[in-house]
C-alpha cells in the first residue's frame, strides 16, 4: 500500500478527532488516546495482525470493568481495543477504496445512518452524538470486521469468549453460596464484570442456542449447550430463560416442510386467541402471583413470574418503561427525541397506575435496581430515533428470518448462527443490550458470519 495513502487517512483522522475534541469540549486526554489509538490501528493493519486483535477481544471482552473517567465511563480495557479495531476496519474499507463489503451488506450502515436527523434533532445532542459513537464503533468492529474476518477464513472467536467467561460464573457462583442461594442477590452476583445479570443471560442465551444447532455435525456441543442453557438460569434472567425456550421451538419447527413452518405457528395463534379470548388471558394474568424474587418460589413459579403485572415490580415498572416510550414516540414519530436520550427524558411519560418501587421519580436519586433502559429494543428505537431507524432494523430482522429460518436447513451453518440470533429476537421484547460491547460482539459477529454464509451458499448455488 502506498505510503502516500497512509499519511493522508493518518492525518484526516487525527484533524477529525483534533475537531471533535474541541467540539465537544473533551479533555485533552480524548485527543492524546485517539492518537495512540490511530497509531495502533495503523500497525496491525500494516501487519495484518486483526485475527490476533479479535482473539484477544474476546477474551478480554467478559473479563472487562467498568471504568469512570472524565470523559465518560468505558469497560476497560475491551473497548481501547474495540477503538483501535473499528480504525484497522476503516483503514480496510477507505484506504484502498474498496467498499465491497459494505455495498453488498448495506443495511447494518443505512441503520446506523438513520441515527443522523435524531441527533441533529435531539434534546441532549452531546448524548445523541456520544451514543452514535458508540454504535457506530460496534457495527464497523463486530459486524464489517468480522465480514473482513470471514471472506478470509477465520472462524468467529466464540469458543475464546466462553472460555473467558469460565472464572466470571465461578465467581458469581461463589457469591450466589455466599449468600445462601438468595435471589434478592442475583443482580449484583456478576460484578465488576457484568452489572447487568440480564445481560449476562442474554449473551449465554445465543451461546446456547449457537451451540444446540451446532450438535448435529459435532457431537461435543450438545453437552456444552445443555451445560450453557443451566447456566442461563444461574443468571436469574427470565427473559434469557424463556428466549432459550424459544429458540428450541423454532428448532423444532425446522424439522417441519417450510410452508408448515409458517402456518402452523400462525395456526395455533388463531385457535389460541378464538378459543380463549383477551379476556381470558388477562384474567389468567390477574391471578398470577408468583413473584420473580421469591426465595420458596420453584423455577416454574420463577418462570411464570413474567406474566404478573399486579404485584411484582419488575414487571410493572418494564410496563411502564414501555408505556413511557410509545407516549414519546407519539409525541415525536419521525426523529425521537435523540439516540441515547431516553433515561434522560422519558421520566415525564410515566404511568402513574404503574407506579412501585422501581419507579424513577427524581433523576437525580433513582431507587436502586430501577436502571434507566426502555427494556425493548424496538420501542428504544422508537422513542429515540423514530419509525425510520425501527423499519430499517425490521428488515435485518425479517431478512436473518426468512434466510435462516423459512429458507434454512438444519444441517447447513448459517442456521447455527441465526438460531443463535433468534434467542435475542425474543428478548429484545424485553431488554436492549446492543450498546454494551460484550453482547454486541456476540450479536452483530453471529449477524456478519450469518450473511457471509448466506452469500457464500447462493454463490455455490449459482455456480
Amino acid at each position: 500500500m502506498p505510503f502516500k495513502q497512509i499519511n493522508t487517512a493518518l492525518t484526516l483522522s487525527i484533524i477529525t478527532g483534533l475537531a471533535v475534541t474541541l467540539y465537544v469540549d473533551f479533555y485533552w486526554e480524548v485527543f492524546s488516546a485517539s492518537i495512540a489509538a490511530l497509531s495502533s490501528a495503523w500497525w496491525i493493519w500494516k501487519r495484518q495482525w486483526e485475527h490476533t486483535g479479535y482473539l484477544l477481544l474476546a477474551i478480554l471482552l467478559p473479563l472487562s470493568v467498568k471504568v469512570s473517567l472524565p470523559f465518560g465511563d468505558l469497560h476497560l480495557p475491551a473497548e481501547a481495543l474495540i477503538v483501535v479495531l473499528a480504525f484497522v476496519t476503516l483503514f480496510r474499507f477507505i484506504v484502498p477504496l474498496n467498499l465491497t463489503i459494505i455495498k453488498k451488506n448495506p443495511l447494518p450502515l443505512l441503520w446506523l445512518l438513520s441515527f443522523i436527523p435524531g441527533i441533529l434533532m435531539s434534546e441532549m445532542p452531546l448524548v445523541s452524538l456520544k451514543f452514535w459513537v458508540i454504535n457506530g464503533m460496534f457495527v464497523f468492529t463486530f459486524y464489517y470486521g468480522f465480514l473482513l474476518m470471514a471472506s478470509r477464513g477465520k472462524p468467529l472467536p466464540l469458543v475464546p469468549f466462553m472460555i473467558a467467561l469460565v472464572p466470571v460464573l465461578l465467581l458469581g457462583l461463589a457469591q450466589f453460596i455466599k449468600f445462601d442461594f438468595n435471589p434478592v442477590t442475583i443482580s449484583g452476583l456478576y460484578k465488576p464484570f457484568f452489572y447487568s445479570h440480564t445481560m449476562l443471560g442474554a449473551s449465554l442465551a445465543i451461546i446456547a442456542g449457537y451451540s444446540w444447532s451446532q450438535s448435529k455435525n459435532q457431537k461435543y456441543w450438545r453437552p456444552i449447550a445443555v451445560l450453557v442453557a443451566l447456566l442461563v438460569v444461574l443468571t436469574g434472567s427470565r427473559a434469557a430463560l424463556w428466549s432459550v425456550v424459544f429458540m428450541l421451538t423454532i428448532w423444532a419447527l425446522m424439522h417441519l416442510p417450510q410452508l408448515w413452518r409458517w402456518l402452523l405457528p400462525v395456526t395455533l395463534l388463531v385457535v389460541y386467541f378464538s378459543l380463549f379470548g383477551t379476556a381470558k388471558i388477562q384474567e389468567s394474568i390477574s391471578y398470577n402471583s408468583f413473584q420473580s424474587h421469591d426465595p420458596q418460589a420453584t423455577l416454574l413459579e420463577k418462570s411464570m413470574s413474567v406474566t404478573n403485572i399486579q404485584t411484582d415490580a419488575s414487571n410493572m415498572e418494564r410496563l411502564n418503561r414501555w408505556v413511557s416510550a410509545l407516549r414519546m414516540f407519539e409525541e415525536r414519530p419521525m426523529f425521537g427525541f435523540g439516540p441515547g436520550s431516553y433515561q434522560f427524558t422519558y421520566i415525564p411519560f410515566q404511568e402513574k397506575s404503574l407506579e412501585n418501587r422501581l419507579t424513577v421519580r427524581n433523576p437525580d436519586s433513582p431507587p436502586p435496581g430501577s436502571g434507566g433502559s426502555a427494556h425493548s429494543e424496538i420501542l428504544l428505537q422508537l422513542s429515540e430515533n423514530g419509525i425510520g431507524t425501527v423499519l430499517i432494523f425490521l428488515v435485518m430482522i425479517g431478512r436473518w428470518v426468512y434466510f435462516g429460518f423459512l429458507r434454512g436447513t438444519l444441517r447447513s451453518p448459517q442456521t447455527a448462527l441465526f438460531l443463535a440470533l433468534s434467542t435475542y429476537l425474543f428478548h429484545m421484547q424485553f431488554n436492549n443490550f446492543l450498546n454494551q460491547p460484550a453482547f454486541a460482539f456476540l450479536f452483530w459477529g453471529c449477524a456478519a458470519y450469518f450473511d457471509h454464509q448466506l452469500r457464500r451458499n447462493n454463490h455455490e448455488l449459482l455456480q
